[in-house]
């Protein structure tokens, strides 16, 4: 019996619009980094103070998944001390409408549960 990993799930080939999303952007952190880096180039460590609940493997993790899809770039700066920054691509910024739509359903949820209660 042969198991494969998901992470190796997520890099299969797929004709399927919707799980090709899943696998890009589907990860509990990627719409979240994707709106913090959105604002403007982050360090690694400005993304742990934004996303506390983030350990620091799950942020390396989604972080070069989002690279890996090409919606973030990953610059080594030179200037002193060397550091690295992510940024949104041009193919990240695609995925804005989507964060904006899930954020306002959101919203419409909390009140709505709140509402429930």
């Amino acid at each position: 019996m042969t198991v494969t990993s998901p992470l190796a799930q997520a890099n299969t080939p797929t004709t399927c619009p919707l799980t090709a999303a899943m696998n890009a952007i589907g990860g509990r952190w990627s719409l979240i980094c994707l709106y913090w880096l959105d604002t403007g180039p982050k360090r690694f460590n400005e993304l742990r103070r934004l996303m506390p609940d983030i350990s620091h493997k799950v942020l390396t993790e989604t972080l070069r998944n989002l690279e890996r899809e090409d919606l973030i770039h990953r610059a080594v700066v030179s200037e002193t001390p060397i550091h690295v920054e992510y940024t949104t691509s041009p193919h990240g910024h695609s995925v804005r409408p989507l964060i904006h739509a899930i954020r306002a359903w959101g919203r419409a949820h909390l009140e709505h549960s709140h509402a429930q209660h």
